[in-house]
């Protein structure tokens, strides 16, 4: 069996990224709606949503910052087969913010908040790429 490639690694993880974050993105909306739900609070951007509203319109949206937050991290992966989890975290924060620029969403005064869990998210996601054995640790 040959050796994976650093070319095989930023492939799968660019795939794997563009797919999985948005996902995880759609369970934290989830998440915060059923919570805004249960409490009644609906000044929480898509407060007003059902779950399932909610989980999807994230889910669509997300893919785009997902995606540009893997591109971003390809060329680390490309160079060492990996990337360090403070890479990702700034990756997962700059790449929402050119996405709320380029495809504007209501976000309110909620921002900060939702750029944070989008660099916690990229965190997640590349510890679970470590996990799989798609880039090195």
């Amino acid at each position: 069996m040959a050796p994976v490639s650093n070319k095989q690694r930023a492939l799968w993880m660019v795939l794997i990224t563009s797919l999985a974050a948005p996902f995880f993105a759609g369970l934290v909306a989830v998440a915060v709606s059923l919570v805004a739900h249960a409490i009644g609070w609906v000044e929480i951007p898509g407060g007003a949503q059902s779950l399932g509203e909610a989980g999807i319109a994230t889910f669509a949206w997300s893919a785009i910052p997902a995606t540009i937050a893997a591109l971003g991290l390809t060329p680390y992966v490309l160079q060492s087969g990996t990337y360090s989890w403070l890479h990702a975290a700034v990756a997962g924060v700059v790449a929402f913010g050119v996405s709320t620029i380029v495809a504007p969403i209501p976000t309110g005064p909620f921002v900060p908040m939702m750029a944070f869990l989008a660099g916690l998210i990229a965190v997640g996601m590349r510890a679970m790429l470590v996990r799989g054995g798609i880039v090195l640790p």
